[in-house]
């Protein structure tokens, strides 16, 4: 049901941000975070994770058409 003065969000908007969340859930919140933890990795390995995700999230938000920017 749409409200009123809206219009209909084409894309798959909402599919690009689940499946972020999921990733992140993925890297560390899951039995892989203790692999990667464990591991003989350099120190600045989690930052590098946290930075891909922070990346990734940055692409997203720049390429959704429509954007709420005002």
């Amino acid at each position: 049901m749409e409200t009123p003065g809206t219009e209909p969000k084409s894309g798959g908007g909402l599919d690009r941000v689940i499946l972020l969340l999921l990733f992140a859930l993925f890297l560390f919140a899951s039995p892989f975070m203790s692999w990667w933890a464990n591991a003989e990795l350099a120190w600045y390995w989690p930052f590098l994770l946290w930075g891909l995700l922070i990346a990734l999230v940055a692409i997203e938000r720049s390429v959704r058409p429509g954007s709420d920017d005002a």
